[in-house]
């Protein structure tokens, strides 16, 4: 199989922006070159992230010598992999829903886990019951941050007409119905799908509301306004929002056997930068409204 580094992109090269999640798997482009040739697939890569992700929440909760700096390998082994299964997948053109709600459902499985032996690890070290709270807030700021950030990414691929396999709101509709009645394979994708929306509908109804909140603000009636949606600064400004970011900063902390500081960074910094940045995107769009 040819292998064509240009198809790892999500988007084509007049359309891409910096993304800051890029530097933690530079060189991701040499492992899916390596495995592309190999009976490999992507979900099977998907899978060994998921191993991978619960080995470090293993660490995080088991207490032992060194579990932060075990804790914090492992993790950045499932980030890195995380990112590996979607570029392999786009190389040999088989990109999926069912690889879709694997890869969510695996992020979150392995972030709620991670964040508890987090929290668990401070409880047990500091026998302050407190950082229970401070873990749970943590935990959702970093699940919205990530849904802030793909809300837009999928929008701006609206605007593109790349990036097909994910929607905004992940509701099952009547034809997603319809279309899995006579295939197995798709029976399956639709139970992942109904058990995405359980899980993340909550997030994608909240970053919704929030963009329509802005919008108004901004002036900007117009749902699909192409300038609003197709602001590539706004994006690369709004990358470190991503998952893959926000558990590099417990991946360093805990490095660093500061993740009591870590968990600070996402529910304190994350919440101001990502508030600070949507009330930026506000006035810059009422400069787009102005424009129109």
């Amino acid at each position: 199989m040819n292998f064509d580094l240009d198809k790892m992109h999500k988007f084509p090269p007049e359309s891409r922006f910096f993304d800051l999640n890029e530097i933690w798997y530079f060189t991701n482009r040499w492992v899916v070159r390596f495995l592309c040739p190999l009976p490999v697939t992507a979900n099977q890569i998907t899978f060994l992230s998921l191993v991978f992700g619960l080995i470090s929440a293993g660490f995080y909760f088991s207490g032992a010598t060194n579990a932060l700096i075990w804790g914090a390998v492992f993790l950045y082994i499932k980030i890195y992999l995380d990112n590996v299964d979607g570029n392999l997948a786009r190389v040999r053109g088989e990109v999926s829903r069912l690889g879709r709600f694997l890869d969510s459902l695996t992020d979150f499985i392995v972030t709620f886990l991670v964040y508890a032996g987090v929290t668990y690890h401070l409880v047990q070290e500091t026998g302050q019951q407190w950082f229970w709270v401070l873990g749970l807030i943590a935990l959702v700021s970093g699940l919205m941050h990530c849904t802030f950030f793909v809300f837009y990414l999928v929008k701006y691929a609206g605007t593109v007409g790349t990036y097909s396999k994910n929607r905004v709101h992940e509701r099952v509709t009547e034809e997603d119905e319809a279309n899995a009645e006579s295939d197995q394979l798709l029976k399956w994708e639709l139970f992942l799908q109904r058990l995405h929306g359980w899980i993340y509908g909550w997030q994608d109804t909240s970053a919704q509301k929030l963009d329509d909140l802005s919008r108004r603000f901004a002036g900007i009636e117009h749902p699909h306004h192409t300038q609003w949606y197709a602001d590539k600064k706004f994006l690369s400004l709004s990358s470190p929002l991503c998952l893959c970011t926000n558990n590099m900063v417990l991946v360093i902390f805990s490095l660093f056997n500061a993740v009591e500081s870590g968990l600070w960074v996402v529910a304190v910094l994350g919440n101001c930068f990502l508030f600070s940045l949507q009330t930026w995107k506000i006035f810059r769009g009422r400069r787009f409204a102005l424009s129109v």
